[in-house]
């Protein structure tokens, strides 16, 4: 059976066993691999898995001698090259170097361990919020700060700028140099796509296939580059994300080639591709079949499911995140695909990373077509079920469908901003409407650019709307710049930001290097960034709307301290609004702020609205 198994991925994948040499220690006889690498002491678990891979080692007999140190439990799998030693760190160990001493009868081996200080108050990291404005980067894509990089000996892809199938060169040091932009622009929060190593031979550069989980792709960087990132960032006053995937790894992870054990990930009689239906978990009529299938099968050919009920993958894959988490100093997580895992089994992952660091908050993927299956996935809902996802924000993947279709539509029961209010009149389904992740656009799906067909008017639409209703909002990178892409291609939904190589013909990360247009975008984005960032009334004020009527949607943000007003005319001219119907959140206020232009409005009956306009009010 094993064999079977071995060759089956052999077949699916051409695969490649390529040690990270940081997680490679020398020992007196010969070399072993060890992840991680080193830890530290007064975690508040303080059970720490070693992952011990070497030619029969399961045969040895392991000691430690190290005070505060203790060994709980070796644990063996169906493959002999593999040993899973649990310790114990107690509160009394410190900081320094211990040997784990390996007999099998006249042969020893020493490895040496480290065990590193932790940072105090670092289980009691401030993560992202309401309060936040995230912005999304594809690294690859955006900026090149070290061209030495580009290509690295041994990985099957180097950049080929003419292709956007393969990698372009984008890199750590790049978006550590575009910090003061990212500030400038009035983001408080960076999420990346991930970094890890995912040395595969086509589409290696969005890095969501690891092949490595302790190491940092070279071509993007090292592995104290990513701390360096960290704390460029927090430097700015940007929090930094991390983007985990639990759910599948690369197939030419360096285990695939002689897997820790038969059921470290699922297998099938044939390549079998997950369903994809998410609905599954919440559809009470749903098979076992379709379930199994939604979480077994495949993602794609070259992305093996990862069999999380098996509890040492468990150990090993939250260990790793968890290792970086406090190597980089990381305030929050995403998790990609979290429905296409047993969900249950998410959850208990999840935790672990909140028990590790109370205050941490995770935002989960959750590609489905309903408020009432993406708010089944935010934590504190009382499912019928049962289930608690962990997840203290969720995507709205629904929002961004109106987003992009409302203000192309004509005005009617149902149509264009009909669609805000009968979306957001769902909120109900939601425990927590302000962690909610709002987006018009992401490295998944079609550029708003394209949705508007490039229309400034539309598309600052979009981005009033982003920015100003409940939830918080997450901007993909080059949406500032109203990045143009092609419609229905992966691919076409990463174009490079211009200016992030020097032999790029302009520089849109400059005013100077930006069309008229784009300079319009970015300014107005800006301006609605700040806004969000110094005003808690858009961050977890309130908000109440009202019924649109003649072609304009309005709502209210509140507070004990202000009152804003958002008036959406998606008609083609001029519109007066009479706001006597307004009247309940209305009263008092005589006049209001424009918080674009900063012109004050004397008179907030009649309010005059230009055509595809969206007007925002602070009244006073």
């Amino acid at each position: 059976m094993r064999k079977t198994i071995l060759f089956f991925l052999t077949i699916l994948a051409a695969i490649q066993l390529n040690a990270a040499p940081h997680s490679k220690l020398r020992t007196q006889n010969s070399e072993l691999k060890v992840e991680p690498s080193f830890w530290w002491t007064n975690m508040k678990n303080p059970e720490l898995q070693i992952m011990l891979y070497g030619k029969d080692i399961s045969k040895s007999e392991v000691s430690i001698n190290y005070p505060g140190v203790s060994i709980l439990e070796k644990k063996l799998t169906d493959n002999p090259n593999y040993i899973f030693l649990y310790i114990n760190i107690n509160e009394n160990a410190k900081a320094g170097i211990f040997n784990i001493e390996l007999k099998n009868g006249k042969k020893k081996k020493t490895v040496k361990y480290e065990l590193k200080e932790r940072t105090p108050n670092s289980a009691n990291r401030v993560s992202f919020s309401e309060k936040d404005n995230v912005y999304l980067i594809m690294p690859d894509r955006f900026a090149n700060g070290n061209p030495l990089n580009d290509s690295v000996k041994g990985y099957h892809q180097g950049v080929n700028r003419s292709n956007l199938s393969f990698r372009q060169g984008g890199d750590i040091e790049g978006m550590i140099q575009k910090m003061p932009y990212l500030a400038d622009l009035g983001i408080t929060a960076l999420w990346t796509t991930p970094l890890f190593d995912n040395n595969d031979t086509q589409y290696s550069y969005h890095h969501y296939a690891a092949t490595d989980y302790y190491k940092i792709d070279p071509r993007l960087g090292k592995n104290e580059d990513y701390l360096r990132l960290s704390q460029a960032a927090a430097g700015h006053g940007i929090k930094l994300i991390i983007d985990i995937v639990p759910n599948h790894c690369g197939g030419n992870h360096w285990w695939m080639k002689d897997l820790p054990a038969s059921d470290w990930i699922n297998v099938w009689d044939t390549y079998t591709s997950s369903n994809y239906r998410m609905t599954a978990w919440t559809d009470p009529h749903a098979s076992k079949a379709d379930r199994y299938r939604l979480t077994n099968g495949w993602f794609a050919p070259n992305m093996p499911d990862l069999n999380l009920s098996n509890p040492l993958l468990f150990d090993y894959l939250k260990q790793a995140y968890i290792f970086w988490i406090e190597y980089a100093q990381i305030a929050g997580i995403r998790v990609d695909t979290y429905p296409y895992n047993d969900i249950n089994t998410a959850a208990a992952f999840i935790q672990s990373f909140r028990d590790e660091y109370p205050n941490m908050n995770v935002v989960g993927e959750c590609w489905v077509k309903t408020p009432a299956e993406t708010a089944y996935y935010q934590s504190g809902n009382n499912n019928k079920d049962g289930f608690d996802s962990r997840l203290q924000s969720v995507m709205d993947f629904m929002l961004k469908d109106k987003l992009q279709e409302a203000f192309n539509e004509t005005e009617s029961w149902d149509n264009g901003t009909a669609k805000f209010y009968s979306h957001f009149a769902q909120d109900f389904v939601y425990p927590n409407t302000n962690m909610i992740m709002n987006f018009v656009d992401n490295h998944d799906i079609d550029r708003l650019s394209l949705a508007v067909k490039n229309d400034v008017q539309k598309y600052e639409m979009a981005l009033a709307m982003l920015m100003t209703v409940r939830g918080y909002p997450q901007i993909y990178y080059g949406t500032e710049i109203m990045l143009e892409g092609i419609p229905g291609d992966y691919q076409g939904h990463r174009f490079n930001f211009p200016g992030g190589w020097a032999d790029d013909k302009r520089n849109a990360f400059t005013p100077e290097g930006r069309t008229a247009e784009e300079n319009e975008v970015f300014d107005y984005l800006k301006k609605l960034l700040h806004y969000r960032k110094n005003n808690a009334v858009l961050q977890n004020g309130k908000m109440t709307q009202f019924i649109p009527e003649n072609g304009m949607y309005v709502f209210f943000r509140h507070n004990d301290e202000k009152t804003v007003m958002v008036i959406c005319n998606n008609n083609a001219g001029e519109s007066v609004l009479y706001t006597n119907r307004f009247a309940e959140i209305m009263q008092g206020f005589v006049s209001g702020t424009d918080i674009i232009s900063g012109k004050t409005v004397d008179t907030l009956n009649p309010v005059s609205i230009p055509g595809k306009t969206v007007r925002i009010l602070e009244l006073n």
